[in-house]
């Protein structure tokens, strides 16, 4: 009978450290599942917040802008003052000589559409050399 009774502490003993492996385990993997579902409520939350501040956006100064309205009018043209730097900063790099820099300085103030670029007098000649091709026809 000694040997029934130590076999029944041993296999007791074994069955108890057993119990507390897979209560160690099961703790482990539930740590594990509860920090996965809360990373997963954040990057939800995140994504309807941002979508929140996207709506807020859009709907903010009529409709939203392109956000290019710090460097163009509603109109699409540049504005005077982005036109007026780049013009400063083509005559300090030595794109443009000093005549040149005036000439375009004092057509920007004028009208408010000056051409830094040439493109405009390159337009209007194509436009007056199409005229005079429908005129002769």
């Amino acid at each position: 009978m000694p040997r029934l009774g130590s076999l029944l502490l041993k296999s007791a003993g074994a069955l108890l450290l057993a119990f507390i492996a897979l209560s160690v385990i099961a703790t482990v993997v539930g740590i594990v599942l509860s920090v996965v579902a809360t990373v997963v409520t954040l990057a939800m939350l995140a994504v309807v917040v941002l979508a929140a501040v996207g709506l807020v956006s859009l709907l903010r100064d009529d409709g939203g802008g392109d956000g290019l309205e710090t460097e163009y009018g509603r109109d699409g043209a540049r504005s005077t003052d982005v036109r007026e730097e780049r013009l400063r900063s083509q005559y300090v790099d030595g794109e443009l000589s000093e005549a040149e820099f005036e000439r375009e300085l004092d057509r920007l103030l004028e009208d408010g559409n000056g051409r830094t670029d040439g493109l405009d007098a390159r337009r209007s000649r194509d436009s007056t050399t199409d005229r005079t091709r429908l005129w002769d026809r």
